[in-house]
C-alpha cells in the first residue's frame, strides 16, 4: 500500500514538473522580447545579418555557436530579434535533460530530476533571459549540457565515450560564451581520474588533449578565416581583451566602484536580489523558510538519524554502472566539491574581470546554486522520510512535508512571478526608444551627443543626427562647429565627462527624462536628456 502511495506521488510529481516546464516553453515563446534594448543586443541582431567582427556584428569573441543556432531559427523567424529570442527559448529547453540527468543521479528518482530541471527553468531571472536575444541564456544551456558531461564520465571513467563527450561539449561552451571559462576547472577530476588509472594513461591523456585542443580550434579557427587572416584576428582579440580589462569592461581595473561596494553590489544585488529571486519578496521568504526546514532536518540527522548517502547514484539502474554504491558515493561527493570550487571561480572572474552593473554577469552560478539548495533539501527530506516509522511524527515526517511543500509553492510562486515579468518585458518600451520617440518629435535642428545608447538608435535608423562622444575635448571642437543647432547630450555623457575632471554641470539643463524597468535594462534604465548651454 505504501509503495502504491508512494509511485503516485513519484508520477505527481513529474505530471506537475513536465507540466511546469510546458507553460515555460509556452511563456517564452507568447513574450520572447521583439526589442533590441542594449548595445550587446544590436550586435546579436546585426550579426544574423551580416556576420562581421570587424563590424562589432557580434563584437569579439564572436559567440560562433550562438549565432549558428540562431541563423537557422531565422530562416523560419524574420525578425532577428525574436530568432535570437525563439533560439534561447529552444536551448534553455534541452537543457532539461541534463538538469533532470544530474539531479536524478544525485536524489535517485526521475520525478525529483524533472522537478528540478522545473525549479531552475522557472527562475524568475533566468525565466527573462530565455525570452531575450543575449547569449547567455544558450551559454547556461550548454554549460548544462557540460556538467551533466562531467558527472557522467565521473562515473563511468573507462568508457572512452563518456570521457571524451565534456572536451566537446566544453568546446561548445567556449564558441557560445568564452566568459564562462571558470567551469573548465571540471575537467582536471578527469585528467587526475585518469592518470590514477596506470595502464595506457600516457596514450588516453594524449587523447583527450587532442580532442581538448580540436574542440576549441573548430570555432577559434573558424572565426579566424572569417576575418581573412589569422594576424588580423589576432589584432583584433588582443583590442579586444585591451578594451574589455581598461575602458569599457566594467572589470575592477576599469571601474569607479570601491571594491567594498562592488562586493556588495555582486552578491546583495545582482546575485541574490536578481539571479536568485527576480527581485521577488515572496519568492526570498521561500527560499528562505527552504533553506531553514533543511538546516532543521540536518540537524536531527545529526542527532540520530539513519545516516544517509546523499550522493546514492543511479541506484535504480545498477547495471548501467561500474562502480558500487560506495565509490558513487565518493564520486558524486568529489562532483560536488568540483562544480563549488568551479562556482567559486566564476564568482571570482565575476567581481574582478566582468562588469559589475550588469546582473546577467553572475546569472550561469545561479543554476549551481540551486543545484546545491536542492540535492541537500530533497535528500534530507528523503533520508528523515525513511527514518520515519521509527520516529515521533513531528520530527521525520513533518519535516519531509515541509520541505516538498515549499519547493512546489516557490516553483508555483516563480511561475506567478516569471510569468509576469515577461509579460511587462514584451510589452515596456524601453528607456533608450523612449528617447529616440522624444527625439525624433523635435522640429528645431539638434545633434544628439550618446554613450552606448548610440548603438540603439543606429538599430532604429533615427533621421537626427547623433554621435557618441569619448572625450570632452573632442566634444567642445564638435560643438562648436555645430553653434547653429542645439547641442543635447544624455546623462551618461555628462557623467563620462566628469569622471574626466570637467565640471560641466552649470552648461546643462535637463529637459527630459526616460525611465523603464532596471531589471530589462539595468544600465540604461533611467535616461536624463540634457541640453547644453554656454556662459
Amino acid at each position: 500500500m505504501r509503495r502504491t502511495a508512494v509511485q503516485a506521488v513519484q508520477a505527481g510529481t513529474a505530471l506537475f514538473a513536465a507540466i511546469v516546464i510546458l507553460v515555460f516553453v509556452y511563456m517564452c515563446l507568447r513574450y520572447a522580447s521583439p526589442i533590441a534594448r542594449t548595445w550587446d543586443e544590436v550586435d546579436f541582431a546585426l550579426a544574423l545579418h551580416r556576420y562581421d567582427l570587424l563590424a562589432m556584428q557580434p563584437h569579439f569573441p564572436g559567440y560562433p555557436y550562438f549565432i549558428l543556432g540562431a541563423s537557422f531559427i531565422h530562416r523560419w523567424i524574420e525578425d532577428p530579434v525574436q530568432a535570437l529570442s525563439v533560439f534561447n527559448t529552444l536551448a534553455a529547453l534541452s537543457s532539461a535533460i541534463p538538469m533532470a540527468l544530474l539531479a536524478r543521479r544525485i536524489t535517485g528518482s526521475w520525478d525529483k530530476g524533472l522537478l528540478f530541471a522545473a525549479f531552475v527553468l522557472t527562475s524568475p531571472y533566468l525565466w527573462l533571459m530565455s525570452a531575450r536575444p543575449m547569449s547567455e541564456c544558450a551559454g547556461i544551456a550548454v554549460l548544462w549540457w557540460y556538467l551533466w558531461s562531467i558527472s557522467a564520465a565521473l562515473a563511468r571513467p573507462k568508457s572512452v565515450v563518456r570521457y571524451l563527450l565534456p572536451m566537446l561539449m566544453f568546446g561548445f561552451l567556449m564558441g557560445t560564451r568564452l566568459s564562462f571559462f571558470p567551469f573548465g576547472l571540471a575537467l582536471l577530476p578527469l585528467w587526475m581520474d585518469q592518470y590514477k588509472q596506470g595502464g595506457k594513461r600516457y596514450k588516453r591523456l594524449a587523447l583527450s588533449a587532442a580532442v581538448f585542443l580540436s574542440a576549441q580550434l573548430v570555432w577559434v579557427v573558424g572565426l579566424a578565416l572569417s576575418e581573412g587572416t589569422v594576424s588580423g584576428f589576432w589584432k583584433l582579440s588582443l583590442a579586444f581583451v585591451e578594451g574589455h580589462f581598461s575602458e569599457w569592461g566594467g572589470g575592477v581595473t576599469s571601474s569607479s566602484m570601491a571594491f567594498g561596494p562592488r562586493i556588495l553590489k555582486l552578491l546583495g544585488s545582482n546575485l541574490i536580489d536578481h539571479a536568485l529571486l527576480g527581485r521577488s519578496l515572496a519568492a526570498g521568504i521561500l527560499l528562505g523558510l527552504l533553506l531553514l526546514a533543511t538546516a532543521a532536518g540536518l540537524w536531527l540527522r545529526r542527532e540520530g538519524q539513519r545516516s544517509f548517502s546523499s550522493m546514492d547514484g543511479d541506484h535504480d539502474s545498477p547495471a548501467l554502472e561500474k562502480r558500487t554504491t560506495s565509490d558513487m558515493e565518493y564520486v558524486n561527493r568529489s562532483y560536488y566539491g568540483w562544480l563549488a570550487a568551479c562556482t567559486l571561480f566564476y564568482l571570482l572572474w565575476a567581481l574582478f574581470g566582468q562588469n559589475i552593473e550588469k546582473p546577467r554577469h553572475i546569472a550561469p552560478i545561479a543554476g549551481p546554486l540551486l543545484f546545491f539548495i536542492y540535492c541537500t533539501a530533497i535528500n534530507t527530506a528523503s533520508s528523515l522520510w525513511q527514518d520515519q516509522p521509527a520516529k515521533p511524527f513531528h520530527r521525520a515526517f513533518a519535516i519531509p512535508v515541509v520541505i516538498h511543500a515549499l519547493l512546489l509553492v516557490l516553483i508555483a510562486a516563480q511561475i506567478v512571478n516569471g510569468a509576469n515579468l515577461l509579460q511587462r518585458q514584451a510589452a515596456e518600451v524601453p528607456a533608450v526608444y523612449q528617447l529616440h520617440r522624444y527625439a525624433s518629435a523635435l522640429k528645431e535642428p539638434f545633434v544628439l551627443y550618446t554613450w552606448e545608447e548610440t548603438r540603439v538608435l543606429q538599430y532604429l535608423e533615427a533621421g537626427y543626427e547623433h554621435e557618441r562622444i569619448f572625450t570632452y575635448e573632442y566634444f567642445k571642437a564638435t560643438a562648436a562647429a555645430v553653434a547653429e543647432r542645439r547641442v543635447l547630450l544624455t546623462d551618461h555623457v555628462v557623467q563620462g565627462f566628469e569622471q574626466q575632471g570637467q565640471h560641466v554641470r552649470e552648461h546643462v539643463k535637463p529637459i527630459a527624462q526616460f525611465h523603464s524597468d532596471p531589471l530589462f535594462d539595468p544600465v540604461y534604465a533611467d535616461i536624463t536628456l540634457y541640453e547644453w548651454v554656454e556662459k
